[in-house]
C-alpha cells in the first residue's frame, strides 16, 4: 500500500524531466549546427598547446584560472580527433538540460518546505502535489532565462559547467541536514571544490550554502527534520557552511598564486554595472521597461531607478505578509553573493555585453519570483485573485523569456552561416592564400531594446580574432586574412537589426588596393530576412606580374577595352552563380558597368544582376590595362530554363558597348550568350 505513493512523486520527476529537456532543446536545439565563434579559437587555442599538467599550474596568456574547462575542451578533442563544433555545443545544451532538472530538484526541495503541512511527508504529493509543479515552474524559467542565450550558445563559457556541481552542492547539504547524514554533507563542499576550477565566479557559492543553512533553521516545519527509521536531524545552526566558505577561499588563494596574465579587474562598483546586474534580479520589470529608455532624457538606467524601488517593495510586501521572508532572503542571497564579486571587480564595459554572468546568480532570482506562487493569503476569496495574479504573471514571464530568446534564436541562426561561410572558403583557399573580407559581421543587436542598460547582442567574428583563426580551429589550415568595410555597400539599411562590422571602413582607393593585395575576395550579403552570409566576390590579378587565365582564346571584346575570357555557370545552393572573366584592356568611364540578364523560353527578361564587379567593389573605371577581373555574381532565378546574356552598359546614357565575338561577328545589341540553366538544378 505505500508503494503506489513513492512512485507518484517519482513519475512527476520523470515527466519534468522529460519537458524539461524537451524545453530545452526548443530553446537551444538549434545551436548544435553553430560553428565555432567569437574568442573560441582563441580560448580553445590555448587549451590545444597545453598539456593537462600545464592547465593545472600555469595560466600565462590568460586572465582566468580554469584548467577543468580546458581539460574538459582536450577531453573532447581526444574523443573525435579535432576540435568538432558539434560535440562542444551538445554538451552546453545537455549540461543546461542537467542544470534545469537539478535546480527542479533543489527547488522541489525547497517548496516543500512551503507547502508541505508540518509533519511527515504525506501522500497527497504527489504527480499534482504543489512542491512539484512550483519546481517545475521554477525549472521552466531557468531552462528559459533571458541572459542564459550568450552562456549555453558559446562553448568556451564555462559556466554552464559550473551549475551542476553548484547545484549538486546545494542539494547534497539540504539533504545531508535534513537526514542527519554527514556523507551528504561532505560530498557538498566536495562537489563545490569540483565546481570552482571550472569558473572563479563560484567562489562566493560557500555564502549560499551559509544562506541555506539559515533558511533551513528559520524556514523547515518541525516534522520534516524527523527522517524514517527515527533518525532526527538537528535543526540548531550547523558550523558546516564554515567547510564550504573555506574551501572557497582556499581556491581563491591558489587563484592569486598561479601565474597568469595581468588583470585589470579592481574595486570598482561602477553604478552603472550595479545597474546592468540588477536587471538580472528583477528581468520580468526590466524586460517589459527598456523602450523606455528612448523616452526618458537622463541616464540608461533611468527606466530602472522608476521601477526598481516599487517592484523590491512588492516582493517584500508579499512575502512578509505571508510570513515568508525566508526564502525571499535566500533568493535574494544567492543573486547578491554571486554577483557582488562581478560588481566590484568588473566595470560596465565589460559586463554590458556579458549577460553570461547571471547564469550562476540565476537560481536565486527565479526563486523569488517562482516563489510567489506558493503565498497563500488569509482570505480565501483574497487568495483566489492572489493564485491568479500569480499564475497569471508566471504565464507572462514564461512568453517574455520566450520571445526575448526567439529573438536572439532568430538572429543567431540567421547569422552563423556566416562564419560556417569563412570556415570553407579559407578551407579551400589552403594555407598559401591571401583573402580579403568585406563587410563581415562583428556583432549584431537586436533592433528592439528589452533591457535598458547594456547590450544583449550576438557576438559573431570580432576584430579581436583573425578571420583565419577559425578556419584553423576547425580544418587546420591557416590563410592569411584581411577585414576591411565598406559600409555604404552593406545594404544594411534593409536588414532588420543593426550591425557593427569588422575592419576599418576604407574609400575606393583604399578597397582598390586591398582587392588587388588578394588572392581572392569575399563580400557579405545581409538579407532583409535576418541571413547573412559571406559569398565569393571575385579577384582583381595584374597579368604582367602573375598567372592569369588564358587570354588568347575569348569570348567577345566590348569597345577593345575589356575581353571577356571565360564565363562559369553553376548552382550552388540556393542559388545560380555566374563567374565572368574579363581582360581590362583600356580605361572606363565611372558610369560604365556589366549587366548580366536571363531570358525565358519566350525571350522575355527574367531575371538580372548588373552592376560594377566584385559585388559593386571594384568598378570598371578602377581596371588598368593588363589586369584581369574575375567576377563572381548570384541570381536565384524562378523554376525553368534560361539563356544568360553579359555586356557591358553606360548606366547614364542606357547604351550598350559594342560587342564583337572572337570570330570578329558583331554582336547584337552588344550582348552575348553566355550559356544557358534550368532551375532548379535537373538530377
Amino acid at each position: 500500500m505505500n508503494a503506489a505513493p513513492r512512485l507518484r512523486p517519482r513519475t512527476a520527476d520523470l515527466l519534468w524531466l522529460a519537458g524539461l529537456t524537451f524545453a530545452t532543446l526548443l530553446i537551444y536545439g538549434s545551436s548544435l549546427s553553430y560553428p565555432f565563434f567569437w574568442v573560441d579559437p582563441i580560448d580553445i587555442g590555448l587549451a590545444r598547446s597545453r598539456s593537462i599538467a600545464t592547465l593545472l599550474t600555469n595560466s600565462q596568456g590568460y586572465l582566468y584560472y580554469r584548467p577543468f574547462a580546458f581539460i574538459l575542451w582536450k577531453t573532447l578533442y581526444a574523443l573525435s580527433g579535432r576540435f568538432d563544433p558539434y560535440a562542444f555545443h551538445l554538451v552546453q545544451v545537455l549540461t543546461h538540460s542537467l542544470n534545469a532538472w537539478l535546480f527542479y530538484l533543489l527547488a522541489r526541495r525547497i517548496f516543500q518546505d512551503a507547502t508541505h503541512p508540518a509533519g511527515p511527508r504525506s501522500d497527497a504529493e504527489g504527480v499534482g502535489g504543489a512542491s512539484h509543479l512550483l519546481a517545475g515552474i521554477a525549472a521552466l524559467c531557468f531552462a528559459g532565462y533571458p541572459a542564459s542565450y550568450q552562456t549555453v550558445t558559446w562553448v568556451v563559457s564555462p559556466h554552464v559547467q559550473t551549475m551542476p556541481f553548484l547545484l549538486g552542492s546545494a542539494i547534497a547539504y539540504y539533504d545531508g541536514r535534513m537526514s542527519a547524514d554527514t556523507r551528504k554533507i561532505w560530498l557538498s563542499p566536495l562537489l563545490l571544490a569540483i565546481a570552482l576550477p571550472f569558473q572563479e565566479n563560484a567562489v562566493s557559492f560557500g555564502f549560499v550554502i551559509a544562506a541555506l543553512e539559515i533558511y533551513l533553521v528559520l524556514n523547515t516545519p518541525a516534522g520534516l527534520w524527523q527522517q524514517p527509521y527515527g533518525v532526527r536531524a538537528s535543526a540548531r545552526f550547523s558550523r558546516w557552511p564554515i567547510a564550504h566558505i573555506g574551501v572557497c577561499l582556499a581556491f581563491a588563494a591558489l587563484w592569486f598564486l598561479i601565474p597568469k596574465d595581468p588583470d585589470s579587474a579592481v574595486a570598482r562598483f561602477e553604478p552603472a554595472a550595479g545597474w546592468y546586474l540588477l536587471q538580472g534580479l528583477i528581468w520580468p520589470v526590466a524586460g517589459a521597461v527598456g523602450a523606455w529608455r528612448a523616452w526618458l532624457d537622463g541616464p540608461a538606467w533611468q527606466p530602472l531607478i522608476l521601477v526598481a524601488p516599487p517592484t523590491l517593495l512588492f516582493l517584500f510586501a508579499a512575502y512578509r505578509y505571508a510570513r515568508r521572508l525566508a526564502l525571499l532572503v535566500f533568493g535574494l542571497a544567492w543573486f547578491v553573493v554571486m554577483m557582488l564579486p562581478i560588481w566590484a571587480t568588473r566595470g560596465i564595459d565589460y559586463v554590458g555585453i556579458s549577460p553570461r554572468i547571471f547564469y550562476i546568480g540565476a537560481p536565486g532570482a527565479i526563486l523569488i519570483w517562482a516563489g510567489l506562487l506558493s503565498i497563500n493569503l488569509k482570505s480565501p476569496i483574497s487568495n483566489r485573485f492572489w493564485r491568479a495574479g500569480t499564475w497569471l504573471l508566471a504565464s507572462l514571464i514564461i512568453l517574455q523569456s520566450a520571445a526575448f530568446l526567439g529573438v536572439r534564436k532568430g538572429l543567431q541562426d540567421g547569422s552563423m552561416p556566416a562564419v560556417w561561410d569563412v570556415v570553407r572558403s579559407g578551407e579551400q583557399a589552403g594555407d598559401d592564400a591571401h583573402l580579403l573580407y568585406v563587410n563581415v559581421p562583428d556583432q549584431i543587436t537586436p533592433v528592439v531594446r528589452e533591457y535598458p542598460v547594456g547590450f544583449f547582442r550576438a557576438i559573431l567574428m570580432p576584430v579581436s580574432v583573425d578571420l583565419g583563426q577559425y578556419v584553423e580551429l576547425q580544418t587546420g589550415l591557416r590563410p592569411a586574412t584581411q577585414s576591411v568595410s565598406a559600409p555604404a555597400l552593406a545594404k544594411l539599411e534593409s536588414f532588420p537589426h543593426p550591425v557593427d562590422l569588422r575592419g576599418e571602413a576604407v574609400d575606393q582607393p583604399e578597397l582598390s588596393a586591398a582587392i588587388r593585395a588578394a588572392d581572392a575576395v569575399f563580400f557579405t550579403d545581409y538579407d532583409p530576412s535576418g541571413r547573412v552570409r559571406v559569398v565569393e566576390a571575385g579577384s582583381v590579378k595584374d597579368c604582367r606580374v602573375s598567372r592569369c587565365a588564358a587570354t588568347h582564346a575569348y569570348q567577345a571584346t566590348f569597345d577593345n577595352r575589356a575581353r571577356l575570357v571565360d564565363a562559369e555557370i553553376a548552382s550552388e545552393g540556393d542559388h545560380v552563380q555566374i563567374a565572368l572573366t574579363w581582360d581590362c584592356r583600356g580605361s572606363f568611364d565611372p558610369q560604365e558597368t556589366i549587366f548580366v540578364h536571363l531570358f525565358g523560353a519566350d525571350g522575355q527578361l527574367a531575371s538580372q544582376a548588373d552592376g560594377d564587379p566584385l559585388r559593386n567593389l571594384f568598378p570598371l573605371s578602377e581596371c588598368q590595362s593588363g589586369e584581369q577581373i574575375r567576377d563572381v555574381r548570384f541570381i536565384t532565378p524562378l523554376p525553368g530554363t534560361y539563356s544568360i546574356q553579359a555586356g557591358i552598359y553606360n548606366r547614364a546614357s542606357g547604351e550598350r558597348l559594342t560587342g564583337v565575338e572572337a570570330n570578329g561577328q558583331v554582336l547584337p545589341d552588344g550582348a552575348i550568350t553566355i550559356g544557358q540553366v534550368t532551375w532548379p538544378t535537373e538530377y
